[in-house]
């Protein structure tokens, strides 16, 4: 039986006893010890095409890694010229005093990035598109029956920023914790309206309710209207709505034009 056996020396060393693999270098201190050629920007340590001839990965001699970039201007470089170059970060239980000054974390509950000074972690500010709804009742469609309490529906949308109220079912979800502000008018059109009645409007969220109510004394024929604003802390898919409940006898239906709604995120 023949042995046949390759000595690269002085490139490519390979200790048997302990499997270590030296490139550059005939005493390798770990499993792959790479002693590079120089020691700056001009020279590279490590270099990864793909299959079309397009570097992937550049390790200068410098320490500057290119991630799609040739030749990184800064530690880890990742812009490469196409619309990919992100970095996901993603969440850590540890405190800041063990993940050290300078680390960065993702609090998904708050939807943050946070930065560690070594002591506690820091909420990076940032323009964060705020929600904003508008809305109004252009189409008397919904009925509301006496002494019943009814969610306001079929709102008309004229304003979302982030898709978080749903117009059809009246339902505001809350796109992340927060403070939530919401305003609401409604008017009835003018019909006849008992004497010691009221109309009430409540603002509604799982933890929380608004009420206002105007009461009306005498009988009349006339249009019934009531306010109703508040502020309410909600969590991440939790909802408000808008719910209306009258004594004025018989069945009302909102006046177009006369009803309003605005969800302000603070």
């Amino acid at each position: 039986m023949k042995k046949i056996i390759f000595l690269l020396t002085g490139v490519l060393s390979i200790g048997l006893t302990h499997a270590q693999v030296g490139i550059n270098t005939t005493n390798p201190q770990a499993t792959l010890d790479i002693i590079s050629s120089g020691n700056s920007s001009a020279t590279q340590a490590l270099s990864v095409k793909n299959s079309s001839d397009r570097e992937i990965l550049s390790l200068q001699d410098n320490g500057y890694l290119g991630l799609g970039v040739p030749s990184p201007g800064i530690r880890l470089d990742l812009r490469d010229g196409f619309n990919n170059s992100i970095i996901g970060i993603g969440t850590s239980s540890q405190t800041a005093a063990s993940a050290q000054a300078g680390a960065i974390k993702y609090d998904p509950g708050f939807q943050g990035l946070y930065l560690s000074d070594g002591t506690v972690w820091n909420k990076l500010s940032a323009h964060v598109i705020r929600t904003y709804v508008i809305g109004d009742i252009n189409s008397a469609t919904q009925s509301f029956a006496n002494n019943t309490s009814t969610v306001i529906q079929n709102w008309r949308e004229q304003e979302d920023l982030l898709g978080s109220f749903n117009p059809t079912t009246g339902v505001f979800t809350a796109p992340r914790d927060g403070t939530y502000t919401m305003a609401v008018i409604a008017t009835f059109s003018s019909s006849p309206v008992s004497a010691n009645s009221f109309m009430q409007l409540e603002l509604v969220s799982p933890s929380a309710i608004v009420k206002s109510q105007s009461s009306y004394y005498g009988a009349g024929t006339f249009q019934a209207s009531v306010l109703c604003s508040g502020s309410f802390n909600l969590l991440s898919g939790q909802t408000l709505q808008a719910v209306l409940t009258h004594t004025l006898g018989g069945t009302k239906n909102l006046r177009t034009g006369y009803c309003n709604l605005s969800i302000l995120e603070n």
